[in-house]
């Protein structure tokens, strides 16, 4: 076997798989930096070195500037999205491993990466290389020669002359040029020959060698295929040249610099840190893996024909897998160091285990249930930790004095660590016990850190520990599926993992700056959701059932309606067959277009745009609003009745949203509708207790006197001081006119202005939402801005801000992290523009929201108040009051919401009661 083995690695094919590979699970530093691509190229890299151990290697990067294919042919490459920002800011990383790994980088000016490894590997194979071009492209089939081969990372694969022929049915692997010359190359916007796909083009080079040859016999050939080889004969031959991969390229080739060597590990490693790979530290550097094959026997390059790869050799381009990229061997599990985790099923030893930790100043808690909203749940067992890698499992099923016998710990003075406090004391409460201890969510802290990351203690456990947990299975009974041993490993696992997490976590929320938002806001609120979920809300499910009612024989009579309209009778619950009708029967837009699936997308956001185009359309959005509304909440919400309590209590989630507000679940209050009159009527089934009263109090405008605060705007600031009509003095200052004489529909839109131009709303967004010419909508915006000049000012500053620092921040010092804020893609950046703009404000209401129900509830409680907080929906409170104490409580909830937060602008709290919250709203 020739000992001179050369491996030239296409750098931006590798790292673009390697982004694209981990896009539904992107890897982020602690200060945002997305380190996804950087970590699979790696991942990729090594393992190369480990697999194949080369003795020569090199990294070809793209230049950045143009090509001179650029400068031949300017459509080159030009329907090419801009390049992510994940990979744009991983390039230099890149470059500073592979300088660290002492691999050379080369990069020639003008012309491409591929160019740069035709030319190596031609220059190579003279100098008696066996040369392996690792990339998944399919162009590099063009330059494959005895010695020249393509390694494919993907599958580990070789493909030589033998593979290339066989698989495109040629006689010369030069040949794929000619194919790409006929067939074009999307990806590269290269034309090639209209109607000509592979398959045909594979067909005529099979038949007449080279594309000279096919345009010089295109008499034989008949109908279209003729005539386009003909028509465009001088494109083909264009087509050709272009994808003719250059070997003549201005490089040196070095192979002394080319040479393997060892590391420099002190390097890597202050790379290594800066990015955070724990493990790629321990495993590459620590482990010396970096140096892997170095003074040693080559090993036999992988054969043709892939075997299935063993764990450890799965390659972070398995796309099936790419969880297992790095051997699990090298990260910390459950059998990386002894533990002891023990079942306690005896009264007495349990008894005396909970006395011991209950004297431990934390305990890690894990408690096993079944059933996924909490009010319903049972408890099969509690897994308990104070010391690492020790644990006690303590099984109720069979055992119903263990709840009893840990009720100490759940009253006493020990901080109960846990990945999911309130589901902890909501689920207790059911089963007759009180959680007065002090606590720590680590999923709750987890998620100030990264906001849009899963917050379960495995995956918590995964970046922050570096640590491997059991797996558990995803279905309904997760966890509690297992064997009873491993149901044991799993739960003490997850307890002991949780009481290990609450240091590190701490440390980085110092780190950044962000420990108040935890101690002050997130933690004191869990109690206070948990008591919401506990009281849960009552339904009077009469005018929910009548309702159903006149909703069914409203669908009925617009059902008809819409077969009358269509000429046809058609589901129209079907997308497929409201396509059909709407493009191709009624032909209302000849633009239309079918997706993957066969089928023209009529999404509401599309039909909203057709609305004028034919009547049938109104219709089947007004169809299908009333069919969310059965399915979602008339017929649904009597479903969630709880039947041990007879109310519904939904699921608070504080850890989902970026922008820090509450979502809930089953049902999912904030998405009840109340633009509609339809809508609203949802809201008059929820009822106080007997012989209560329902209260309701919500933030007037909070987010646009928020706006006036941050933009310090005269004219805004004023008109709140002032309680005027905010969008009466938009309107008239937009349309020139007295504000006595603003006419509700000026009034409406320029409240629609006021709030979707926060929210980065276009004129073109603007004309569409209002129904308007794009001219009055680019007034309006133009108008607006000119009202109030300090929010240009604002919004300007922060996109600025967010470019800088990558991230903003609400008042009280939340983050959203905004890694695209600077990326050349213009929808990319302007997302992230929308968002350095609105998040702030956003946020920052729901910082101020939770602040006023934890000091609400924290004033029901001191003052011995009976009347209970039940809800909470965007910037409203609904509240369960006892008629005697209405006035206390209409005090307190007025004053707690609109003392939140004291700035250059009053907060202002409108409230109402009622028989119902229709009626009190």
């Amino acid at each position: 076997m020739n000992d001179k083995r050369l491996f030239l690695l296409d750098a931006y094919a590798l790292i673009f798989r390697a982004y694209y590979a981990l896009i539904r699970n992107p890897r982020f530093t602690s200060s945002g930096i997305d380190t996804s691509a950087i970590f699979g190229f790696v991942n990729t890299l090594q393992d190369l070195l480990k697999r194949e151990r080369p003795s020569h290697i090199a990294v070809c990067f793209d230049p950045g500037g143009k090509t001179f294919r650029h400068e031949e042919y300017a459509e080159y490459k030009a329907q090419r999205d801009e390049t992510p920002e994940g990979i744009r800011v991983a390039v230099p990383y890149i470059k500073q491993i592979l300088e660290a790994y002492n691999i050379p980088a080369y990069q020639v000016e003008g012309y491409e990466a591929d160019d740069v490894i035709g030319t190596l590997a031609t220059l190579a194979q003279e100098q008696g290389f066996d040369t392996f071009m690792v990339t998944g492209d399919k162009d590099f089939g063009q330059l494959v020669t005895e010695r020249v081969k393509i390694y494919n990372p993907k599958t580990n694969e070789v493909l030589g002359v033998k593979e290339i022929n066989v698989k495109y049915g040629l006689e010369n692997p030069l040949q794929v040029i000619d194919i790409l010359g006929l067939m074009g190359d999307s990806a590269d916007n290269i034309p090639g020959c209209p109607g000509v796909g592979p398959k045909r083009a594979e067909e005529l080079i099979r038949q007449y060698g080279s594309v000279e040859n096919v345009l010089a016999h295109t008499g034989e050939m008949k109908g279209k295929l003729r005539e386009n080889l003909e028509q465009y004969a001088d494109q083909i031959r264009f087509s050709k040249h272009l994808a003719t991969i250059k070997t003549d390229v201005p490089i040196e080739f070095n192979e002394q610099e080319m040479r393997r060597v060892s590391a420099d590990l002190d390097a890597l490693r202050t790379v290594f840190s800066a990015l955070e790979f724990r493990t790629l530290t321990s495993r590459i550097i620590d482990g010396n893996e970096a140096n892997i094959g170095i003074d040693n026997a080559p090993a036999e390059v992988s054969p043709a024909i892939k075997k299935k790869p063993e764990p450890s050799q799965i390659s972070l381009f398995d796309f099936d897998s790419p969880a297992e990229s790095e051997p699990a061997t090298t990260r910390h599990n459950i059998d990386s160091k002894p533990h002891t985790y023990t079942v306690v099923s005896e009264p007495d030893d349990a008894t005396e285990i909970v006395k011991r930790l209950a004297l431990a100043p934390r305990v890690g808690v894990y408690i096993v249930s079944r059933g996924e909203e909490a009010m319903r749940a049972s408890i099969d067992g509690f897994a308990l930790s104070v010391t690492e890698r020790e644990a006690y499992y303590l099984p109720v099923d069979g055992f119903g004095w263990i709840i009893d016998a840990v009720r100490p710990l759940f009253t006493g003075n020990a901080v109960i660590v846990s990945g999911d406090v309130k589901r902890d004391m909501v689920m207790l409460h059911r089963h007759g016990m009180e959680f007065s201890a002090p606590y720590y969510d680590v999923a709750v802290a987890h998620y100030l850190l990264q906001p849009e990351r899963n917050h379960g203690v495995s995956e918590i456990a995964d970046t922050v520990l570096m640590y491997d947990a059991i797996k558990v299975p995803e279905a309904k009974k997760g966890i509690t599926s297992l064997s009873a041993e491993r149901l044991t490993q799993a739960a003490c696992e997850r307890a002991d993992l949780t009481l290990r997490l609450m240091d590190p976590l701490n440390n980085l929320l110092n780190n950044e700056g962000i420990a108040n938002l935890l101690n002050d806001i997130e933690l004191p609120l869990i109690e206070v959701l948990a008591d919401m979920e506990i009281t849960g809300a009552r339904i009077d499910v009469k005018p929910l059932a009548d309702f159903s009612i006149t909703l069914t024989e409203q669908m009925n009579r617009l059902e008809r309606e819409c077969h009358e309209l269509a000429g046809v009778e058609f589901n129209t619950a079907s997308p497929a067959q409201v396509g059909e009708v709407l493009f191709d029967r009624l032909k209302i837009d000849e633009k239309a277009k079918k997706t993957k699936t066969g089928q023209y997308s009529t999404t509401e956001e599309i039909l909203n745009r057709l609305r004028d185009r034919h009547p049938l359309v109104g219709k089947i959005l007004e169809l299908r609003g009333i069919r969310k509304l059965l399915s979602t909440y008339v017929n649904a919400l009597p479903a969630l009745i709880n039947p041990a309590t007879g109310r519904i209590h939904t699921t608070y989630n504080q850890t989902v949203t970026a922008t820090g507000r509450l979502s809930s679940t089953n049902p999912n209050l904030q998405n009840i509708p109340v633009r509609t009159d339809d809508g609203k009527e949802i809201r008059r089934a929820f009822i106080p207790s007997e012989g209560n009263i329902f209260f309701s109090a919500d933030y007037s405008q909070i987010e646009l006197r928020l706006v006036a605060d941050l933009s310090h705007d005269t004219t805004m600031l004023d008109a709140f001081a002032h309680n005027l009509d905010i969008h009466a003095i938009t309107a008239a200052k937009i349309y020139h006119e007295p504000l006595e004489q603003v006419s509700a529909d000026q009034r409406r839109k320029a409240k629609t202005a006021n709030f979707g131009i926060l929210y980065g709303i276009s004129a073109f967004g603007l004309s569409e939402r209002l129904m308007i010419p794009r001219a009055e909508s680019k007034m309006l915006i133009d108008g607006y801005f000119a009202t109030f000049p300090r929010v240009r000012d604002y919004i300007g500053s922060q996109v600025a801000t967010a470019r800088e620092k990558g991230y903003v921040t609400t008042l009280f010092g939340r983050r959203r992290m905004l890694p695209d804020i600077n990326s050349r893609n213009a929808v990319v950046r302007g997302f992230s523009e929308r968002n350095a703009v609105n998040a702030p404000i956003q946020g920052t209401a729901a910082d101020i929201i939770k602040i006023a129900m934890i000091r609400i509830f924290n004033r029901f409680k001191a003052e011995g108040l009976r009347s209970k907080m039940i809800l909470q929906v965007h910037d409203e409170l609904n509240f369960d009051v006892v008629p005697s104490e209405l006035e206390r409580v209409t005090a307190i909830v007025v004053s707690e919401m609109e003392g939140a937060y004291n700035g250059n602008v009053r907060l202002s709290a409108s409230h109402g009661a009622a028989a119902n919250w229709l009626d009190a709203h």
